[in-house]
């Protein structure tokens, strides 16, 4: 992909305008922190408004902005499993976590790993798979800036990836939670206005009648589309268990994205955790169908467009080629602004939770004796320093940040969201179940990630017994994530069972974190729900073995 061939000058200055403000909001709300408290959680005092947009901010990076776009060109029907699993995944949030999370009032998730389950090794191995987690969908979304830049100015993507990394690393250091908080609030607006709007006039150009709501705005373009590409609405083009690994990373990784699960501790009360949830599902699932009205509207233009023929490694760039060919440059600096403002919202929010894992997780617990305003300090260091190493890890960027993303959804939800979910629902679970269902779960991830995309080597080849050669399809490596999210959930199913059960002040917490006020040894405790957990996680292991001959390799 060649960059314009002059600065665009008005998306410059809109972007510009984006970052100036940003560091402004940041220096505006250092006056609000004051200690330990203020810094990661915003002293607890987050509405739901205020909590609900900047969790939007925070689900919809810059990878949904153009990552998904770039998806659907590649592979329409599975681009469909994606947003819709991505936007019920909010769903479950709020059902099997929010609210109880809140009522725990931990920190972090790493905290309340450790203190759900009693353990300071947990602790530990929880800040390792945060760490890596957070690297991975950093890289994705500092990348996502980098093609913003390049597009802007021409200059290569690394120029973007450390301005805007130094930029965020800038403002998250200076205002801590509040800073971010109020920062993802404001970038949410933006996304929100730079998106919607270019989108509309897309359509109308392309002669949609309902242009006005995008969402569904394309609706008399399908026959045209059908006609182009027979096999866009049909799914089952893929072994549907493609389908389901995509499900369960979206399902149990949002619950175990560091980053999300901050935001719950950061509001008054459960009530207040829950609204924002809801004002977050109704949002991305808004913007999710947006951007799916964004990718049909790209194939269909290259498919009525002569001499339309971009490389795949181009596709991240074609909301910008597709706003500026049908909306105008004016709507373009627009679109480029939004970009601007996903990127910066989600990048914060991860050097905060990574900057809080360090000093708050991991030093606070091996050296106790550390008061908080020692601490606070060390925060401000550690958001600086973290932000710049991870700067550098990003300067070799993955090649579709769309997959780098994905890959960090999977090992969160077999290394932190299948502990939090049980953590919350079965008193049983004990720190020796969840220490193997995260060792294994994790590692099967992130060894998938090693030797698949860093590697790169064809999944059906890598060194996993049995099951590699199922791993087959233009998207076999998402197919990693069963096995994670699956033997992670297996593991600590029946470790906990075959080992000692937790001590009472320990089981004490889950009948907390449901609002009882008594505790009922009997409650939350049962066989039902491990027993139907073991059936399906061996029948998805099962099924995924079937239908080898039925679809392409």
């Amino acid at each position: 992909m060649e960059p314009r061939g002059e600065v665009f000058v008005l998306g410059l200055v809109l972007s510009i305008v984006v970052l100036i403000i940003s560091v402004m909001i940041s220096v505006w709300a250092r006056r609000f922190t004051r200690n330990l408290g203020d810094y990661y959680v915003a002293g607890r005092s987050i509405g739901a408004v205020n909590n609900g947009l900047a969790m939007v901010s925070l689900a919809l990076s810059l990878t949904t902005f153009i990552g998904l776009t770039a998806l659907i060109i590649e592979g329409v029907y599975i681009a469909v499993a994606v947003y819709a699993s991505f936007t019920a995944a909010f769903i479950g949030l709020m059902i099997l976590a929010a609210p109880y999370l809140r009522r725990h009032k931990s920190f972090t998730t790493m905290a309340f790993i450790s203190e759900r389950y009693g353990s300071k090794s947990l602790r530990y191995m929880s800040v390792i798979v945060m760490m890596i987690v957070s690297v991975l969908y950093l890289a994705g979304n500092l990348k996502g800036i980098g093609i913003v830049f390049y597009f802007l100015l021409g200059v290569p993507e690394v120029v973007g990836i450390v301005v805007g990394g130094l930029v965020v690393t800038l403002y998250v250091t200076l205002g801590g939670m509040y800073g971010v908080t109020y920062n993802q609030t404001f970038q949410t607006i933006v996304l929100l206005f730079c998106l919607l709007f270019p989108v509309a006039i897309v359509l109308r150009t392309l002669g949609a009648s309902g242009w006005f709501f995008p969402p569904l705005g394309y609706g008399d373009m399908v026959p045209d589309m059908i006609s182009f590409v027979p096999h866009y609405f049909w799914a089952m083009v893929e072994h549907p268990i493609t389908y389901i690994a995509i499900f369960l990373g979206s399902f149990f990784g949002i619950i175990g994205l560091p980053h999300f699960v901050m935001r719950f501790f950061t509001v008054r009360d459960a009530r207040e955790a829950r609204w924002s949830t809801v004002i977050c599902v109704f949002l991305v699932g808004l913007v999710n169908t947006t951007v799916y009205a964004t990718g049909f509207a790209a194939v269909y233009f290259m498919q009525t467009t002569a001499g339309m023929d971009l490389t795949p490694a181009a596709y991240d760039y074609m909301v910008f080629i597709l706003v500026e060919a049908l909306a105008g440059e004016g709507w373009l600096a627009l679109a480029v602004a939004g970009s601007v403002a996903a990127g910066l919202s989600t990048v914060s929010g991860l050097l905060l939770i990574m900057g809080a894992g360090l000093v708050h997780d991991l030093y606070g617990e091996m050296k106790p004796e550390v008061d908080d305003e020692k601490k606070l300090k060390l925060s401000y260091a550690a958001m600086f320093v973290v932000g710049v190493l991870v700067i550098l890890f990003s300067l070799n960027p993955p090649e579709f940040i769309l997959k780098a993303i994905m890959w960090s959804f999977g090992i969160a939800a077999a290394g932190l969201g299948v502990p939090i979910v049980l953590g919350i629902w079965w008193k049983r679970t004990n720190k020796y179940g969840v220490g193997a269902g995260m060792v294994v779960g994790s590692l099967i991830g992130l060894l998938g990630w090693i030797m698949i995309d860093y590697m790169g080597m064809n999944p059906v080849d890598i060194p996993f017994p049995f099951f590699a050669k199922y791993l087959y399809g233009p998207m076999g490596w998402i197919k990693v994530t069963v096995l994670a999210v699956t033997f992670s959930f297996i593991l600590t199913v029946v470790v906990s069972w075959l080992t000692p059960p937790p001590p009472q002040e320990l089981q004490r917490q889950v009948d907390e974190m449901h609002g009882w006020q008594d505790y009922d040894e009997k409650r939350y405790n049962g066989k039902g729900l491990p027993i139907t957990i073991l059936v399906i996680c061996v029948f998805l292991l099962w099924f995924m073995t079937t239908l080898y001959d039925v679809f392409p390799k």
